[in-house]
């Protein structure tokens, strides 16, 4: 069977399926990717049983075929092909393709289709509508703060609450929280913990291109993310996630009122002199209408100085530079408010009104 299609779009498709191609496995069938060609359209499908990616691209073929072929040669000779329409012929009783383009001919030995695993299930019933740039920032200002220490798993993965209309999520490790929401037209109530790698793999390929809504489901404990012509199916984590409101309540009566762009410019510079060996630890020095912000080692120090208004008493304390410099990166608002307790207590970062987004990050005990 021949299959004609654009070289363009087919390697498009074949980079946001690579998303959930294992780089490891011991089943070499998951090492590749299961083409599936019908009605002039072409799916392609990949996953790590953990994550699934399809991707849909419009072809010129007669009648139906399905196979699977090796992932990693196949989108290395698709990648260098002229920019040109090109011919993949699938001869089913030998079990390989053929792929033509301009004077490029190239043969791949394939698997056959029915031995690849697939998933069913019952979509279309409560499904949010959503648009493309309220999933992304929701990933982009969370996902960063998920633990990376496998011991507790849970929360490698990021909390997402759907109640009272909107959709919260959540990410946490032992020494920060991260919390962002948006406004969604549903009423449900929904509580789900999806891997933090994965939902990070997906943010990589929502492209600003096609169309600007998006949709989200959460169908038999799996997440379901249809955007363009892609659809991505996540497993969710079983288990409880950490009591994330209970801490944030915990707030302190020194609120200081600062320009986030010049907190964090101070903050990369002190950081200068920063090190992983003592918790990239910067200290902050809070007085009525300054903070101090200083870092030393053996090799020098570094005393940055920022205007602010504090509207508490004065405070010194021991602030991981990497861990406010990766909040008030992702923070779009011209000015945001620390609230403090004391020099054991967190720090939190919220916004000068309203609740749309929490930094929370744990202090530093200075000698």
């Amino acid at each position: 069977m021949k299959i004609i299609c654009s070289r363009t779009e087919l390697n498009k498709a074949l980079n946001n399926v690579s998303h959930s191609v294992p780089v490891r496995t011991t089943s070499n069938i998951l090492e590749g990717i299961l083409i599936n060609a019908e009605d002039n359209k072409m799916k392609l499908t990949s996953t790590d049983t953990n994550m699934t990616t399809e991707t849909v691209i419009n072809v010129n073929a007669e009648g139906a075929c399905e196979f699977v072929v090796p992932a990693k040669l196949f989108s290395a000779i698709i990648s260098k092909l002229p920019e040109d329409d090109m011919m993949i012929d699938y001869d089913a009783e030998k079990s390989k393709i053929n792929i033509k383009c301009a004077g490029s001919n190239s043969e791949i030995i394939c698997f056959r289709g029915d031995e690849y695993p697939k998933i069913k299930l019952n979509e279309g019933e409560n499904v949010i509508y959503l648009s493309k740039e309220d999933i992304k920032k929701l990933i982009k200002k969370t996902a960063f703060s998920a633990s990376t220490d496998e011991f507790n798993r849970i929360i490698t993965g990021v909390l997402l609450e759907i109640k009272d209309g909107s959709m919260k999520m959540v990410g946490v490790d032992p020494y920060r929280i991260a919390t962002y929401k948006i406004e969604v037209d549903n009423n449900a109530d929904v509580s789900v913990i999806i891997p933090a790698k994965l939902i990070i793999e997906v943010a990589k390929f929502i492209d600003d291109d096609g169309e600007d809504k998006m949709s989200f489901e959460i169908v038999d404990n799996k997440v379901i993310l249809k955007f363009d012509n892609n659809k991505v199916i996540l497993n969710t984590y079983s288990g409880k996630f950490i009591d994330y409101e209970r801490i944030l309540n915990k707030e302190g009566n020194i609120n200081v009122r600062v320009k986030r762009n010049d907190l964090l410019r101070s903050t990369e510079r002190a950081s200068l002199l920063a090190s992983v060996q003592n918790n990239n630890l910067i200290r902050f020095n809070i007085q009525k209408d300054v903070i101090y912000i200083n870092s030393l080692n053996e090799e020098g120090n570094i005393e940055e100085k920022v205007e602010i208004i504090n509207d508490g008493e004065d405070l010194n304390i021991g602030i991981n530079s990497r861990y406010l410099k990766d909040a008030l990166s992702v923070i779009d608002d011209e000015e945001v408010m620390i609230n403090f307790k004391d020099s054991v207590s967190p720090a939190i970062i919220k916004p000068l009104k309203g609740d749309k987004y929490t930094y929370l990050i744990l202090p530093i005990r200075m000698n």
